[in-house]
């Protein structure tokens, strides 16, 4: 059987100490072009952050109703447990407009993930088309 490895290792044992040939391979990256979408890219993560950014206030609200929840158990004061509730009706209120807010900007995340499709390199199973996915799906998890 022939040895197909054989010619290629010995071609770059005998130019280890010989001046670069002319068949010397050279990658250079080029930058970006327009409809590649790293500019959408861009856009998009700044989108994510922003989002994120509102699920982590979303959170703190959720711990500050849990604790006061739990500081609810002792209060025996009646005046104190309706300030409390007023407090905890505020944060829920507060909370309720967050995730709406959240959910809104998802759906804005979706729609810009439709309409960067139409891009030319930008299609369905692309590399930022799947990534797009896959972020947006990942903060739709992260709001249940």
């Amino acid at each position: 059987m022939n040895d197909l490895f054989s010619g290629s290792f010995s071609r770059f044992r005998s130019e280890e100490g010989s001046p670069p040939s002319r068949f010397q391979n050279n990658v250079e990256m080029t930058g970006n072009s327009p409809s590649t979408g790293g500019a959408n890219l861009d856009k998009f993560f700044e989108d994510v952050e922003a989002i994120k950014d509102e699920l982590r206030a979303l959170e703190t609200l959720h711990n500050q109703l849990q604790s006061s929840h739990e500081h609810s158990k002792t209060l025996h004061n009646a005046k104190s447990v309706k300030e409390l509730r007023s407090k905890m009706d505020n944060d829920v209120s507060v909370s309720l407009k967050k995730a709406k807010f959240i959910k809104v900007r998802l759906e804005a995340l979706d729609r810009s993930n439709a309409a960067n499709r139409s891009l030319p390199g930008c299609g369905p199973g692309s590399s930022s088309d799947r990534t797009r996915t896959s972020v947006v799906n990942g903060l739709r998890k992260k709001t249940l």
